[in-house]
Formats: C-alpha cells, structure tokens, sequence
C-alpha cells in the first residue's frame, strides 16, 4: 500500500508542476499556485467547504488567500503533494498559523509537535497567548500547563516582565502554578513595575496587580524589605494599606487570625511513604475502585492515604518492582522486571513524571537480574550483584553496572564487589554508596547453600573503588535500611548473631545504627516485635522530617504469612516506636518503599 501511495503523491506533484488537470489558482502574497481542488479538499476541511458547498470559489478559478504569507502556502501544499513539512524556528508560528486558519489538520499537528518540543521558559508566555488568540485551544492549553509547572524559572526571564497588566494579573490569579513560596509573585509584580518606572499608567496599575499577590502568604521579612527596596509599595496608599494588613495577620495566633488565602499548586506538596507495586491474594496487580495496578501513598503529616498508578501499569501489569530509589531532584525512579514476546527477561527503568500522560516514562533497559541491589547516587543508578544468567547458568555476581540519568546512554561497568552477593541493600550517604548485608554462596555440601553476611562496603565512584567498613552485628538478610540523621540504620530482617558459620537463623528485631565518620556500630532501639522487609533485596523502610518509618511487614519467612498492614514511627526524640498506622489501605504484598515530596491533587483517593 506504502508503494501505491508513494506513486500516487509522485505523479500527483509531478501533474502539479507541469500544470496538468489544475482547476484551481490560489494566489497568496501576489504569488500564483496551481493546484488541484480535489487534493486540496483531501486535506483540509475548509477547501472542501469551499469547493462544495455553492461558494463562488466553487466556480471561479482563482481564490486569494489574504492572510496567508507565500511561503507557508508553499510549504503546506508541500505537506500536501509531497508528504513533507520543512520545519524551522524562523518559520515555524507563520507555517502553523497558515495551517490552523486553513484547516490542514495534519500540517497543524506536527507544527503543534515541533513548538511542544522546543517550548522552554523562555518562550512558553508568548507562545501560549499567540495559541490562545489563534484559537489553537490545545496548544494554549500545553503552553499553560508547561507555564505553571515551571512559573518560577518563567520568572526569570524577560518575556514574563513584557506582558500588559491585564494578561500579568490573570497569570498571578491563578491556582495553578508551581511555587513553593508567595514571594516569587511579589517579586514578579515589583520587578515589572520596576521596569517601567516613570510611567504614571503602570505604577497606577500596581495596585490591581497586587490585589492578585497573596501577601498574607509572603514572609513578613520579605514583605519589610521589599516595602524598603521598591518605594512604590510606600507611594501608594492602597498598597501601603494591603502590606500593612498583611504584616498584621502575620502577627496575630492562628485562632484570631483570619482565613489564609487559597494555597497555590506548588504550596501544596508534602513527603509521601510511597509503597510500589502490589499484588492481591492471587498474586496479581491489585485492581482498585476501577483504577488498575495503584501504589499505596501515606502521608504522615496529617495521616491521609492517597493512590498513584503503579509502574507495573507501563510494563503491561506483570513482573515486579526490583528496586525503586529518589533522586535529590526529587524524581522516583523504579526498576521493573518485564518480559519480551520470547519470554526473555529484562530490566526496564521508569520515572515518575505526573505531567506525561502515561504517568511513568521509561528511560531504558537492562540485562536481567535478580536478587540485585538498586542504588541510586547523584544523577547515576546502580545495579550492584545479584543473580544473573550466564551461559545458561545462574550464577551470584558481584558486577555492578551503572547509568546516567543526565546523559543517558549505555550501562557502564564498573569496578565489581569484593564478593559475590545477593539479597543485599545498598543505600546513599555523602556521595558513597554503602552495601549491606545479604549472603553469598558457598559448596561446603554440609552446610547451607548460602552463607548470610554481616560485612558492609562503601563505594566510592571518583576513585571507582570499594572498601571494607565495620562489620555489623548481625549477619542478616531481608532487612529495612535507611538514612537518619546522618546515619544507617539496619531494622529486623532474617539472620544470626555474628559471623554466619552455620548456627541457627532466626526473625530479628534488633536495630543497629552505623556512624560513617566513626565508622562503628552501635544498638538502636528495638523494635516492638520480629519483622521482615517484602521483598529479600528492597526495604520497607524510610525516613520523613526527622523521623523513621516502617511501612507494613512479615513476622516470619513462612510461605503462608499475612502481611502486617502497619505503619511504624520511630521518633529519635524519644527513641521509641509508635504504631501511628494500625489497619492502613496498603496492598497484600509491595515491592519497595521511598519517600518523595508530591502534590496531593496529582494522586488518587479512594
């Protein structure tokens, strides 16, 4: 079919050149093109219309396209005769404007994808209000969206300051936008009368503009030394009057002080214990409330439950999460176990990124493996030992391979562990990656297959080398790791006293706390009964404002065991454990837990 189409464009354009069977001229900026009408309404409703329904373009051979330049009429009759669409930033508002006002949809869609792909903080003001005074309601809408998630870099830049009062004002109205902090607004609102000092019109209109700042949301600091740096807000007496009010309110207790105003987008986020994949009694993605695969998020802050879309969502709702890490950016990063059609394992990596309509994005894939521990240090993942399949036999290796978030590529190699180990953790701590735990295999036929391990390595990837630290107490597997306070902190999991020389393994709830700078060991608080992390390579543990947690847990290694659908606080304060969870709406079973900051509108309810 491919071949047929090919043929009919080529002898189409050909007919076109050399004037044969045209019925139509259009003539744009005093330039004739002679067309044919039947592929002109092909492709635009508009010429359809026109030719069609009794205008006297219907009759008449010429038609006169007043608005549109030469150059891009060319081009879209390109698009049309030749399937090509010659693109650039010098043409590309002119060519889409042509596009959308003469219907040729399919020329419009890509000149659409083209100004998504370069919009920036630089240019996505503009090219929002140019859309939506066009009337291209869906590229506005892409440009608004992109405007408010990145408001605070768009600050930044020139273009915001050259807007007129009224498009500024409905800017700052609204709810949508993506700061932190009130001040970025003032600031805004003050440097654009800054900008035009002097000019009586636009100082007059700093009062209407700053009726849209919510001062009772700016620091009372910040609002002291703006009232000093810009003299305006002085000037004025209205604006004297509303900083005024709102240095009051800040001083006046919460009982007395009247209603905050509406917190915008960015105001919103808090830390989320965020519990990755899920399955239900049959062991499949669990199905909830008509939403398919959602992770179990909590909120300790004010103990509220909230639902994302799994990653097993984007990997068509089999395998399990492998390993799941936050970057300092504050993006989730998962490793998914996935299949191709042939059955053949691998490891896909995803992101999380709300704003994209498939929510997780993957970013790349790599050899399989399993029991692995995930880490993630600086803008570089690691995938560290684990089972891999090596000429047809699995093996425990000691690889590591890492790759870059920032400038993707290829998984590099890097130097290997001092042993082979599986069923680790690894977690982050001043630019080193430390490795804990797990176990390594052994061929003494009378004893275990497995040898657990109480050893810990640091990495180091300037040097892209290992060293030995202090060994823990415990040797042990299937535990909680997680950074307080500086420290790692090692919670429950499988193991035995010391060095693993073959004695009984047992359910531990011992915690024990390791100092790098002293690198020593020492017992934390114990925990309020035996526990185990989900998974043998992935914890049930982080850490949120200070404060430890332990998202849902297993007793015992028994097949038949129920998980313990708890959440559990330690307070370093107090250095105790508090149940402040008892029955929480998480899944049977997960795979990891991570702590990252989100915004409560982004996520589901039940």
């Amino acid at each position: 079919m491919d071949i047929f189409g090919t043929h009919l464009l080529r002898q189409l354009e050909k007919m076109r050149d050399a004037q044969e069977l045209t019925d139509v001229v259009l003539v744009a900026g005093g330039i004739s093109f002679a067309c044919h009408k039947v592929v002109l309404s092909a492709f635009s409703p508009y010429f359809q219309a026109m030719f069609t329904c009794g205008l006297k373009e219907r009759r008449g051979g010429v038609v006169p396209l007043r608005d549109t330049p030469a150059h891009s009429l060319e081009l879209l009759l390109d698009f049309m005769y030749r399937a090509e669409l010659h693109l650039s930033n010098d043409n590309i508002q002119a060519v889409s404007a042509a596009a959308f006002l003469l219907h040729v949809d399919g020329a419009f869609r890509l000149c659409q994808r083209h100004m998504e792909a370069s919009m920036d903080a630089s240019n996505c003001v503009g090219l929002y209000h140019w859309a939506r005074d066009l009337g291209a309601t869906s590229l506005a809408d892409c440009a608004f969206r992109y405007l408010c998630q990145h408001f605070t870099q768009v600050c930044e830049e020139e273009e915001v300051l050259d807007l007129d009062a009224q498009s500024l004002a409905d800017l700052l109205a609204s709810d949508d936008l993506n700061i932190s902090k009130e001040e970025v607004m003032l600031e805004l609102v003050l440097r654009w009368v800054a900008k035009r000092r002097g000019d009586s019109q636009c100082e007059a209109q700093a009062v209407e503009l700053l009726r849209h700042v919510r001062l009772e949301l700016v620091d009372p600091v910040f609002l002291q030394k703006a009232r000093r740096k810009y003299p305006v807000l002085l000037r004025d007496f209205e604006c004297l009057r509303m900083s005024d009010a709102a240095l009051q309110t800040s001083g006046l207790c919460k009982a007395s002080a009247p209603p905050r105003p509406i917190l915008r987008y960015g105001m919103e986020t808090t830390n989320f214990l965020i519990c990755l994949g899920g399955v239900n009694h049959d062991g499949i993605p669990s199905r909830r409330g008509g939403h398919a695969d959602l992770s179990f998020c909590f909120s300790p802050k004010d103990r509220k439950t909230y639902y994302i879309p799994s990653p097993l969502k984007g990997s068509g709702g089999f395998g399990q999460i492998v390993g799941g890490a936050v970057t300092c950016d504050n993006n989730i990063v998962v490793a998914v176990e996935a299949e191709d059609e042939h059955r053949m394992k691998r490891v896909d990596i995803y992101r999380y990124n709300p704003a994209e309509e498939s929510i997780w994005v993957k970013l790349c894939s790599a050899v399989h493996r399993d029991m692995c521990a995930f880490g993630l240090l600086g803008d570089a993942i690691y995938m560290i030992g684990g089972q891999m399949k090596v000429h047809h036999h699995y093996i425990i290796t000691d690889s590591v391979m890492r790759w870059s978030l920032r400038r993707g590529g290829s998984w590099i190699s890097f130097a290997p562990l001092p042993l082979p180990l599986a069923c680790h953790s690894t977690v982050s701590l001043k630019e080193r990656l430390y490795v804990l735990g797990g176990w390594s295999p052994q061929n003494h036929p009378e004893e275990e297959p497995d040898k657990l391990s109480n050893r810990v390595f640091q990495f180091d990837p300037g040097k892209d080398r290992w060293k030995e630290c202090a060994r823990m107490k415990h040797s042990r597997y299937r535990f909680g790791a997680a950074i307080l306070n500086g420290e790692i902190y090692i919670l429950g999991g499988i193991g035995c006293d010391g060095e693993d020389c073959g004695q009984s393994r047992r359910s531990l709830s011992c915690v024990e706390i390791y100092n790098s700078e002293t690198d020593t060991w020492m017992p934390g608080p114990s925990l309020p009964t035996s526990l185990l992390s989900l998974r043998n390579n992935t914890s049930n543990a982080s850490v949120v404002q200070g404060k430890l947690y332990l998202c849902g847990y297993y007793k015992g290694a028994s097949r038949h065991e129920i998980i313990t659908k708890q959440v559990l606080e330690l307070d370093p304060a107090v250095n105790a454990w508090a149940v402040v969870e008892r029955h929480a709406a998480m899944h049977n079973s997960y795979d990891v837990c991570v702590v990252a900051n989100l915004n409560p509108r982004d996520l589901l309810t039940q």
